[in-house]
């Protein structure tokens, strides 16, 4: 099949989404596809390897970005025949679309909790622009199927846009277990010297690029209703860091919070930890949560994240109700750190088993088996 992937930017170099563009990629292509990305940016050592339609961004503003994006790669699209476009991002002439950013509709919701605010947030020019953009796409009769990450997302799409189960496809995120996989004891010894940290000490660990949405603020409080009052914080990516360092430092932790910054090397960090914590607010599958699973490092999160579907509580992760739930987030990791090390060895053997459940390549067969199907539909008009 001639396929095209359309995400505003394919890399290696960032964490989630972008990541994930370039694993179904290779994917696609070890398995003797003509694949292409549409992309405004793809590493500039990744296009010997796929080729790429570049697609002009006006970036005059927030919603410019988002509009001209979407028009410019559906123009792109447009230009070229393809058999299979597939959107990563919001964008017109696509045959399938996979949520991959949070639904806005629902973020809209779940962000703003004022009365007033909800009513005022859809006349703000961003906001108003993906919400049109996302409801003409994921309405679209051209769009054939539109693919969730996770039963959370199959919820929300056919509540808020009224699109029919069999037009949802369920595939789950793929993990790379060759680049993240439980790490030796001498190389999580060297990582913990590193950062100061003793090899006995307990160790936490918070990845994302945006603070604000994944909570760091509700980790923080928590950190500071701990009862073992030696337990440390790393804190991965980018984000209003100095807001947080005051935040930690009104809290009376900030000599228990090493904010790292962005990091190329992630993995050495998940391996590092002993629990990776995300009390995000909503995110329809956080890969961070599959890549620190991989490394066998048990992950406490909110059952508003997609990953919700791989966490058997207290088996290989913890579950909070809700991502403000901080006196149930201290007591579990508390209780984490009050277990033998014979059951934390289990609980990490069972994270690494459920990562590998979940490779790149049976994402992959997925997708394929996907497009094949919608081929065929295409055909048969």
């Amino acid at each position: 099949m001639k396929i095209a992937v359309v995400r505003r930017e394919c890399s290696l170099r960032r964490a989630g989404a972008e990541r994930y563009c370039v694993n179904l990629l290779r994917q696609l292509l070890r398995q003797g596809h003509d694949v292409s990305v549409v992309a405004e940016r793809l590493d500039p050592e990744l296009r010997d390897e796929v080729e790429f339609l570049p697609v002009r961004v006006n970036h005059a503003t927030s919603w410019t970005k988002n509009r001209s994006f979407a028009e410019n790669a559906g123009k792109v699209l447009a230009g070229n025949r393809f058999d299979i476009a597939y959107g990563l991002s919001l964008a017109e002439g696509l045959d399938c679309f996979r949520v991959t950013d949070p639904l806005h509709a629902h973020w809209m919701n779940v962000f703003y909790r004022g009365r007033l605010q909800r009513r005022l947030q859809p006349l703000n020019p961003r906001h108003r622009t993906v919400l049109e953009l996302e409801s003409s796409i994921l309405q679209s009769q051209g769009v054939r199927r539109v693919v969730t990450q996770s039963s959370l997302d199959t919820r929300l799409v056919s509540h808020y846009y009224n699109i029919p189960r069999d037009r949802i496809e369920r595939i789950p995120n793929g993990v790379d277990t060759d680049c993240f996989q439980p790490g030796r004891r001498s190389s999580q010894i060297g990582q913990r010297a590193a950062l100061g940290i003793d090899a006995t000490t307990p160790l936490l660990v918070f990845a994302s690029m945006d603070f604000r949405r994944k909570k760091l603020d509700s980790l923080l409080r928590a950190m500071a209703r701990l009862q073992r009052r030696d337990t440390r914080l790393l804190v991965l990516g980018s984000g209003a860091t100095a807001y947080y360092r005051l935040k930690a430092h009104a809290l009376g932790i900030e000599r228990r919070v090493h904010f790292c910054g962005r990091v190329q090397d992630i993995q050495n960090y998940y391996n590092a930890g002993d629990l990776f914590v995300l009390p995000t607010l909503y995110e329809p599958f956080p890969n961070v949560n599959l890549e620190a699973m991989a490394c066998g490092l048990p992950v406490l999160t909110s059952k508003a994240t997609g990953s919700a579907d791989i966490i058997e509580h207290g088996i290989n992760g913890y579950l909070v109700e809700h991502s403000d739930a901080i006196a149930d987030m201290a007591n579990i990791i508390d209780h984490h750190f009050s277990q033998p090390e014979e059951r934390m060895a289990a609980m990490s053997q069972a994270c690494v088993q459920t990562a590998c459940s979940m490779s790149l390549h049976r994402n992959g067969q997925r997708m394929i088996a996907l497009f094949e199907e919608i081929l065929r539909e295409k055909l048969r008009i």
